[in-house]
């Protein structure tokens, strides 16, 4: 049984890395872009040397396209030909792209046009009545119907996804995110260095890390953070990642007069990040609904547990299914920026409870989202594909 992964997603070393741990690792391949612009071109990717890696160029970097939108993100026109060359090699093509796309649509015709199983993967945890209207919800599920008829199977990364799913369609459904985590690198190191040059030493560190955009909630963290330092005067917060959203909040945070208690970090690669969180005490991730979106997964909440971090998030999306609530974590409703500070004074003048949420939220992602689990699930659901008729 032979896979072919294609499409963006696995240009990522990161999630790259979870077939490592597959069962058959000699059985999967990849056609990857040649290189795969982020957040604007700030963030540049270029896929793995590997002899089970194919590359071809790729179009369309983004879902914010005059007319198309994100129709088309990451189409690889030479997707027929490079399955052609390998088709006697392979059983199943696997497009970790949305079915909403008309990229995912056109490698599931050529999969089927050279007789292969073809799965699709979504995150989508809203109703697609609930994110669009008229022609434009009519023209989607058009695509979405196409893509479920040329699939053979389809990866939920949450369980909100496979609820949906399961009224749209009655082949195989698993849920399994795109990538696991990786619980052999995401323990804690000295930290020395980092809180020396950041002028840490002492300090009580609540940190978020990720991409700094509205739907993130950071605002909400800053404005509650103004309200907690009486409380905890020897907080601090560290906000590490780029988007379009960073100038908004630093002027936020000069407009506070909190640009002592505030550092603002680059974006990081994961031993930044790694670094980063050894010096943290509690992880915040306050993610809100906006513009049709919510929180699919929440990979650096999932990293900050593996370091025993306590998380304070929200209960948005998919965040749930990472965070358990009391347990690893304090879940507040979402733009609740009074609970928010609750819940950050909670944690924050408790170092006992901050120590047993982190030691259970290790063992939660450890029992459930390592690579080895997550590469496993999939070779259960790639087999179950292969057998099912």
């Amino acid at each position: 049984m032979n896979i072919l992964i294609s499409g963006y997603a696995y240009i990522r070393e990161n999630y790259f890395k979870t077939f490592r741990f597959y069962p058959e690792p000699n059985s999967v391949f990849f056609l990857l872009p040649k290189i795969w612009k982020a957040k604007d071109g700030r963030i540049i990717f270029y896929p793995p040397k590997e002899p089970n890696v194919f590359v071809s160029k790729a179009y369309f970097y983004h879902s914010r396209y005059s007319l198309i939108g994100g129709l088309l993100k990451g189409w690889m026109p030479a997707f027929p030909l490079a399955l052609f060359k390998i088709r006697k090699k392979i059983d199943i093509v696997y497009s970790p792209s949305e079915p909403i796309l008309l990229t995912t649509l056109y490698q599931g015709f050529w999969a089927k046009l050279l007789h292969k199983k073809h799965i699709i993967f979504t995150w989508e945890n809203i109703r697609y009545e609930n994110k669009f209207r008229g022609f434009n919800l009519l023209f989607k599920k058009i695509i979405i119907k196409l893509n479920l008829l040329l699939s053979d199977g389809v990866v939920c990364g949450n369980r909100k996804a496979e609820d949906i799913f399961k009224k749209m369609t009655k082949k195989p459904i698993a849920v399994i995110p795109l990538s696991g985590v990786d619980a052999d690198f995401f323990h804690k190191v000295n930290a020395e260095d980092f809180l020396e040059t950041h002028g840490l030493k002492d300090k009580l560190i609540f940190s978020f890390a990720g991409a700094i955009g509205y739907r993130k909630g950071i605002h909400n963290i800053i404005y509650a953070f103004k309200k907690v330092l009486p409380a905890l005067p020897n907080a601090h917060l560290v906000i590490a990642g780029t988007g379009e959203y960073e100038e908004s909040l630093k002027f936020k945070v000069k407009s506070l007069k909190l640009d002592q208690n505030v550092t603002f970090i680059p974006w990081l690669n994961s031993a930044g990040l790694r670094n980063l969180l050894s010096a943290s005490h509690i992880f915040l991730y306050p993610s809100i609904s906006y513009g049709g979106w919510e929180e699919q997964f929440g990979y650096s909440m999932a990293e900050a547990s593996l370091m025993e971090l306590p998380v304070i998030s929200t209960l948005s999306g998919s965040i749930e299914d990472i965070i358990v609530n009391g347990r690893t974590g304090l879940l507040v409703k979402p733009n609740d920026q009074d609970s928010l500070e609750v819940a950050m004074i909670k944690l924050g003048s408790d170092q006992e409870l901050r120590e047993k949420m982190g030691q259970a939220g290790r063992q939660y992602i450890v029992d459930h989202f390592t690579y080895k689990i997550i590469a496993g699930k999939f070779y259960e659901f790639f087999k179950k594909i292969n057998l099912h008729r």
